[in-house]
């Protein structure tokens, strides 16, 4: 009995505390102008966003050059491929000041269309996606700048779609491959503090790894199937929390 007169006296006592500073918000909010509640509006998405990005994370877009031989001579009537565009998410975790570990997931991909001859129309589709376990090791930082390197080792998926539309005879041809590999990579990043704990960074790394025992859908591999090398450089741009 005495529990639950006790209960019965904090709830009294919160109502009593918070009632009123809640009704002077209330007050408050209803004397706004349109242009004020807009910008209240705007500022409580703010508040949203911020607290449903996780710290220690990052989101990049860059550009991946690329110069997959064997792959390109598979499709001669096709363009070569030499670029994919892609994003990423990173999270870390700090070990300490300088040392930080965790996960990088990501892909890219690209479309190439080329009229091969009169009326012959051949398009390829490139795409991977690839997660990593990096260690970011910041080799130099201070209140607004902070310089690291990062190598990472993981794996990705991926595969193409070529098809072929001849007009001239009404004829068409599609044909899918995926495949797996290992991937390892190492960047440079450079990032800047523009607002509170928000960053906002350059970096470039070398990216190595290769697409390999090709199949269709669940089929056995298909050994005439090109092997396809992901490896070269990427250059992306990145913003990210807690700097």
């Amino acid at each position: 009995m005495n529990y639950i007169k006790k209960l019965m006296l904090v709830f009294i006592a919160v109502n009593v505390l918070v009632a009123p500073g809640f009704a002077g918000l209330i007050e408050d909010v209803d004397d706004l102008t349109p242009e004020g509640a807009v910008l209240l509006e705007k500022k409580l998405q703010q508040k949203r966003f911020e607290a449903a990005t996780p710290e220690n994370s990052r989101i990049a877009g860059f550009i991946q050059y690329i110069k997959p031989t064997q792959f390109n001579s598979a499709f001669p009537g096709v363009s070569p491929m030499t670029n994919l565009y892609g994003g990423s998410f990173d999270l870390r975790k700090p070990l300490s000041e300088r040392v930080l570990i965790g996960g990088s997931f990501g892909g890219a991909g690209n479309y190439v269309i080329s009229e091969s001859s009169s009326k012959i129309y051949e398009d390829l589709f490139l795409a991977y996606g690839q997660a990593q376990f990096v260690v970011d090791l910041r080799i130099f930082q201070n209140k607004t700048f902070v310089l690291s390197i990062t190598p990472g080792a993981g794996i990705m998926l991926g595969g193409y779609n070529y098809s072929k539309t001849d007009d001239n005879s009404q004829t068409f041809y599609n044909t899918n491959r995926w495949g797996s590999g290992i991937c390892t990579s190492l960047s440079l990043d450079a990032v800047w503090k523009v607002y509170k704990d928000w960053g906002l960074g350059f970096g470039v790394s070398s990216f190595s790894g290769k697409l390999g025992g090709m199949r269709k859908v669940a089929s056995s591999v298909d050994s005439s199937a090109p092997e396809i090398d992901l490896t070269g450089t990427t250059f992306r741009i990145s913003g990210s929390k807690v700097f």
